[in-house]
């Protein structure tokens, strides 16, 4: 019996140790990317609400829509027809989907320094898909005439931004 036990702790002590030093069991797993077109955007027409003639008595505003169009408040005088809604090209990955982020509002003035609000940027969609890695859009918003506004050219700049999805 002593030798059956002896046996058996001999045995015991030989698995432990081989198991100890047995090697290592691997698998092989793979790695990689797909690198997509960098998105593009390009301006091509700026946002402008044409010559106005503002009110001695009140003010009033000038909307230019993203399809071109122009309203004229009734307390101005809009003397030209010469107005653009902005206008953006957008090119990149083939059939992918973007997002365009408008600004919230933005002051333009004049090279005395008088200011006019511009705001409620409105595009003509509020996200694309570029089929065959291209598309466009515009956007059109609203200016802000004050009481007596002051004469000059008035610029100003505005970000738009788009993202894939």
């Amino acid at each position: 019996m002593r030798n059956f036990i002896s046996t058996l702790a001999l045995a015991t002590v030989l698995a432990a140790a081989g198991a100890a030093n047995a090697a290592p069991v691997t698998a092989e797993a793979g790695a990689g990317a797909k690198i997509i077109a960098p998105l593009e955007i390009t301006n091509t027409a700026s946002l402008y609400f044409g010559t106005v003639a503002p009110s001695l008595t009140e003010g009033d505003s000038v909307v230019v829509t993203p399809a071109g169009d122009k309203k004229c408040g009734a307390a101005l005088t809009c003397l030209t027809n010469d107005h653009t809604a902005a206008a953006f090209d957008v090119k990149g990955e083939a059939d992918a989907v973007y997002t365009i982020s408008l600004p919230g509002g933005i002051e333009i003035t004049n090279d005395k320094g008088d200011a006019m609000k511009v705001y409620d940027f409105t595009g003509s969609k509020d996200n694309g898909r570029l089929v065959k890695g291209e598309d466009s859009f515009t956007v059109g918003g609203t200016l802000n005439v004050g009481v007596r506004q002051a004469a000059g050219k008035y610029t100003g700049r505005f970000v738009v931004a788009v993202e894939y999805q």
